[in-house]
């Protein structure tokens, strides 16, 4: 899926995204042909706001292996706005405009169109209402997945949080060997099946140096010990 299109969610109506929408495609290239989901309406308004000028092509989520799609227009699958006033949109319809873009995009992922996804800033304490941590959550959610992990990819050196969208002082309770192994196995999986990579893995203490004048430490009680199991294990850790 090499050159698979890219969803793009765009998020809140009145988010930042758009303007970096549209200087991400003034200034690059891309190989892989982009398709927004989002309202149409809202589209025209922010192009218009910020002087953006590109013809619009509007896909059929029906007919999208039909003719070839490139980045020579602006692809978008228009999800329709129920009240073109943004600014006094009520929270339930917001919410109800996302969730059927979410959805729109989920549909294609899951009928194997592309696996290729972006979203663009939600606005999570109205659109989650406390249902998820966080977008990530949501989405495992919505695929059914109990294992996951976030991966801040680059080609030289990536991170992946043990944890997402917790306040800092609830993270140490979270930090668990269990924990630990799952997601190393996880991103170990990514590289080798998705990548074709064999991935040398750092683990970093949670305390700074490593160490902690509390008589309980997780970086010698938990990260250590889920480390050595990974090597005897011969994960790449």
């Amino acid at each position: 899926m090499k050159n698979k299109p890219i969803l793009i969610v765009a998020g809140d109506p009145k988010s930042i995204f758009f303007e970096i929408f549209f200087k991400s495609i003034k200034n690059e290239t891309y190989k892989s042909p982009l398709i927004l989901i989002c309202c149409k309406k809202n589209l025209i308004s922010q192009m218009k706001r910020f002087k953006f000028n590109k013809k619009i092509r509007i896909l059929n989520q029906d007919d999208l292996d039909g003719p070839k799609i490139n980045n020579n227009k602006i692809n978008i699958i228009d999800i329709k706005l129920y009240n073109s006033n943004i600014k006094k949109m009520k929270s339930k319809l917001h919410s109800n405009y996302i969730e059927r873009c979410f959805n729109m995009a989920f549909q294609l992922i899951k009928n194997g169109y592309t696996d290729k996804f972006i979203n663009g800033p939600i606005n999570k304490r109205t659109f989650l209402n406390k249902r998820f941590l966080g977008v990530t959550e949501y989405i495992a959610s919505k695929f059914n997945k109990k294992k996951v992990g976030m991966l801040i990819y680059n080609k030289r050196l990536s991170v992946s949080p043990l944890t997402t969208h917790l306040p800092l002082k609830f993270v140490s309770k979270k930090i668990t060997k269990k924990l630990i192994e799952e997601k190393i196995t996880i991103i170990n999986d990514f590289y080798k099946k998705r990548l074709i990579l064999n991935p040398k893995i750092a683990v970093t203490g949670l305390n700074p140096h490593c160490e902690s004048i509390d008589k309980y430490n997780e970086d010698k009680k938990i990260v250590l010990l889920a480390v050595k199991s990974l090597i005897k294990k011969k994960n790449q850790c």
